[in-house]
């Protein structure tokens, strides 16, 4: 037979404080793992929560007051009739904010009230097309004119460039010559329109503005002194000189079409 093991007193004690402190570890382990979250990870969510919040609420508050600042510099400039360098922050405010329709109609009726000079909105044969053109512009062919308007087609605005001319005799039109200071600028003209007036005939070309007649504007609006010449078709040409209400008629057309939202970016020499 086998011998038989014997525990002492001393052994059988040593054996239950282990087993003892062997169980709460495990127990105290338990309670951590499932009912506590670890303290580390919890403090690291709270410091991304914060800097989450932080952040948005630093980046709402600028864009708010930047917009608000906008709409308000915008009115003013509107309803004081300055130029274009406050009306090119309308392209900030949102096309479809109540703010921009806000802008738009004060526009119409600030324009509406000017006596001197100022861009009217007009109908034309259609329905869908409204023209907006400056107040000193002719209406008729009987006279000599540079201009811009612009024309609203279902609510898209397309700016136009346009030159005539009265004569006494056709003279067929070929090329355009714009001389601002020392800087000249000449354009080919493929095709005109005509029309007889009283005392002889009128002759005009008439363009979407592109890149090259918008560079002719620029350098119209800052040069002291502008000569427009019209070349024709057997070599003869007429000169004249822009007058400031034809220069400053430029600028005011450009400010309107800003204003009521049109966006001369695509026509930025690149």
């Amino acid at each position: 037979m086998g011998k038989k093991i014997v525990f002492t007193e001393d052994a059988k004690f040593a054996f239950l404080f282990f087993l003892s402190i062997l169980l709460l570890v495990l127990v105290m382990a338990g309670i951590n793992y499932f009912f506590l979250e670890s303290p580390a990870a919890n403090g690291e969510k709270d410091n991304q929560s914060t800097v989450v919040i932080t952040q948005a609420k630093k980046e709402q508050a600028p864009q708010t007051n930047a917009r608000q600042t906008v709409v308000s510099s915008v009115r003013d400039a509107i309803k004081k009739s300055n130029s274009s360098t406050a009306y090119i922050q309308i392209n900030n405010v949102n096309k479809d904010s109540s703010e921009h329709k806000e802008l738009k109609n004060i526009f119409e009726d600030e324009t509406k009230k000017r006596k001197v000079g100022g861009v009217r909105k007009e109908s034309t044969n259609s329905k869908k097309i409204l023209r907006y053109i400056d107040e000193s512009t002719p209406r008729d062919r009987t006279s000599d004119a540079a201009y811009i308007y612009f024309v609203d087609v279902s609510g898209i605005l397309i700016p136009r460039f346009c030159v005539q001319i009265a004569l006494k005799q056709h003279l067929q039109m070929v090329e355009l010559t714009i001389k601002a200071d020392s800087k000249t600028m000449s354009f080919n003209v493929p095709t005109y329109q005509s029309e007889n007036i009283k005392n002889g005939v009128a002759e005009w070309y008439d363009i979407p503005l592109d890149k090259d007649t918008y560079k002719a504007v620029q350098a119209i609006m800052k040069a002291k002194k502008t000569v427009l010449s019209v070349s024709g078709m057997k070599g003869k040409k007429v000169s004249r000189d822009l007058t400031e209400d034809e220069v400053k008629a430029f600028r005011r057309v450009l400010d309107g079409y800003t204003a009521l939202g049109g966006n001369l970016n695509f026509l930025q020499a690149k």
